[in-house]
């Protein structure tokens, strides 16, 4: 029995020695550079033009009745979208409605996106070039498929600034630079897998992880064991160092390896199921009725923002 542990341990631990080591040193690397590139809320608002209030004709409800079908929604915005106020109304789509005409957002060709990209990166139009128009996500707009399509555009600068404008938004909705790039082939896409060709086959992905992750559970479990079983050997050499450290840090790579396991939920252990979707759809007060919202009116507004300008309502 003690053989085969620890020729289980041996083999099974040197295939897995690679995965461990990139997952433990990107870990570091993640504590000190953060995950992958995205834009941030902050940073988007903070590029957003104001909101003009004055130029605001319909009400959320006449939006809603101009987006047509759209099923309950979930969240209404009313912001800027090139250079006018909209609403835009988010349930199973998204639908932006201008709030000036109660027009619909068209199609952003390529024309349109550098306009945008322009506006929000305030740099002139010329100093940007168009790249391509995305149907499926790269590399770095992993989990934006709710905004495809997307087009990427380049910046002409020194830090090599790339963003993306959705077509369905009218918006920036990803920028990233040479710096952000980089960082993250250090640290987020090995120690997530976050390689676009297995990461946007969400199935192949999650299993892939749960298995090395599993696997890598089952041999710091053995060594951990082994650590007990062993205690009486006499080691030399390398092997002294192995059992020692092993049996110092052996808990430790255990439990890191186990809760990573856990944290993709193998068979939904922490999924909230029927009732926990019961008791969110309470907490949350129900589908949003857009009748409840009245005219927006510029003057009260103004006062409720002490006539500072602001990007979204």
């Amino acid at each position: 029995m003690k053989k085969s542990l620890i020729r289980f341990h041996r083999y099974l631990a040197i295939g897995l020695s690679v995965p461990f080591l990139v997952w433990f040193a990107s870990g570091i690397a993640m504590i000190y550079t953060g995950g992958m590139p995205r834009l941030t809320r902050s940073a988007r608002l903070q590029r957003l033009r104001a909101v003009d209030l004055q130029q605001v004709r319909i009400t959320p409800f006449e939006a809603g009745k101009r987006a047509g079908p759209h099923g309950e929604l979930e969240r209404v915005v009313l912001l800027t979208i090139m250079g006018r106020p909209a609403y835009r109304l988010t349930g199973l789509d998204t639908v932006t409605v201008f709030a000036d005409t109660g027009d619909l957002l068209g199609p952003i060709d390529s024309t349109a996106g550098l306009a945008i990209a322009a506006a929000f990166l305030q740099v002139p139009i010329q100093q940007l070039r168009y790249v391509r128009e995305l149907r499926e996500p790269d590399q770095w707009t992993i989990g934006l498929s709710r905004e495809l399509p997307l087009q990427k555009i380049q910046v002409e600068d020194e830090a090599r600034t790339e963003v993306y404008v959705s077509e369905p938004l009218g918006e920036v909705v990803m920028m990233t630079d040479r710096r952000s790039r980089a960082l993250a082939w250090i640290a987020a896409i090995p120690h997530w897998l976050y390689l676009s060709p297995l990461r946007l086959n969400e199935r192949l992905w999650r299993h892939v992880v749960l298995w090395l992750s599993a696997l890598g559970t089952l041999v710091a479990l053995a060594g951990v064991t082994l650590a007990f079983v062993q205690y009486r050997a006499r080691y030399t050499g390398l092997m002294r160092w192995h059992y020692r450290m092993g049996a110092t840090f052996g808990t430790f790579a255990l439990t890191w390896i186990f809760s990573g396991w856990l944290s993709m939920q193998p068979w939904g252990w922490a999924s909230p199921g029927a009732f926990g979707a019961r008791v969110v759809a309470a907490l949350t007060g129900g589908p949003l009725d857009l009748k409840e919202f009245a005219w927006v009116d510029a003057a009260s507004w103004s006062r409720v923002v002490d006539g500072r300008p602001f990007a979204e309502i």
